[in-house]
C-alpha cells in the first residue's frame, strides 16, 4: 500500500504531458486488491488446516457427549462446521478468481463489496454458530441429573449464578473469536477499503 501511495503522489505531482492515466493508476489498485483477496482466500485455507490438526492432536472424549445425549448433535455440529469452512473458502478463491485485469472501475469496486460483505458473512456464521452449539450444549448438560444438584446447592441463585457464568464466557470465547478474526482477516479488509475509496476519489476526478 505505501508503494500505491507513492504512485498516486508521483502521479499527482508530474506536469500534465508526463502523467500517468487514469487506467493505469487503476491497474496498480487493482494489482493490490487482487493480491488482498489472494491472502484472504490463503489465509482461510490456514484456518482450516489449523482446525484439522487441532481435532488429529486433540482427542474428543465421545464418551462424555454420549453420556449426556449430546453424540449426534455435536457430529453434526462438527460436520456442519467443516461444510460451512469449506463453502467459504471456495467463496474466497470465487471472489479471487473473479478478479481479471481488464475489469472496468465498476465492476472492481464491485468485487471488492462482494469480497467484504463475504468475509463478514464467513466471520457472523462461524461466531454465532459456534455461540447456539456451546448454549445448548450447557444446557443439555447443565439439566442433566449430574449437574442439577450443584445448581441446587448454591441456593435459591444457584440456577442465576451458573447460567450468567455459562452466558459470560460464551460472550467471553466469542469476543476472543472475533477479536482474532479482526486482526487477521480485518487487516486485510481495512487495506481492501482503503484501494476501494482510491478508485472512489479517482472516479470522482
Amino acid at each position: 500500500m505505501d508503494s500505491l501511495n507513492k504512485y498516486k503522489t508521483a502521479w499527482q505531482n508530474q506536469n500534465i504531458e508526463n502523467q500517468i492515466d487514469s487506467k493505469s493508476l487503476n491497474k496498480m489498485i487493482y494489482k493490490s486488491s487482487s493480491s488482498i483477496v489472494k491472502w484472504i482466500f490463503y489465509v482461510s485455507l490456514m484456518e482450516f488446516a489449523l482446525i484439522i490438526l487441532m481435532n488429529l492432536f486433540i482427542k474428543t472424549d465421545w464418551d462424555f457427549y454420549k453420556r449426556y445425549g449430546l453424540y449426534h448433535f455435536i457430529l453434526i455440529v462438527s460436520v456442519l462446521g467443516y461444510l460451512i469452512a469449506i463453502l467459504f473458502i471456495i467463496l474466497f478463491y470465487k471472489n479471487y478468481k473473479n478478479i481479471s485485469a481488464n475489469l472496468s472501475t465498476k465492476e472492481l469496486m464491485q468485487r471488492i463489496l462482494k469480497t467484504r460483505k463475504t468475509v463478514k458473512y464467513y466471520v457472523a456464521t462461524t461466531i454465532i454458530s459456534l455461540m447456539i452449539a456451546m448454549f445448548y450444549s450447557f444446557w443439555v448438560i447443565l439439566h442433566s441429573d449430574d449437574y442439577e444438584y450443584i445448581m441446587n446447592d448454591l441456593g435459591e441463585n444457584g440456577h442465576l449464578v451458573v447460567w450468567a457464568f455459562v452466558i459470560f464466557s460464551i460472550l467471553f470465547l466469542a469476543a476472543l473469536l472475533f477479536g482474532f478474526y479482526a486482526l487477521i482477516y480485518g487487516l486485510l479488509i481495512k487495506r481492501l477499503n482503503k484501494n476501494y475509496k482510491e478508485l472512489i476519489e479517482d472516479t470522482m476526478n
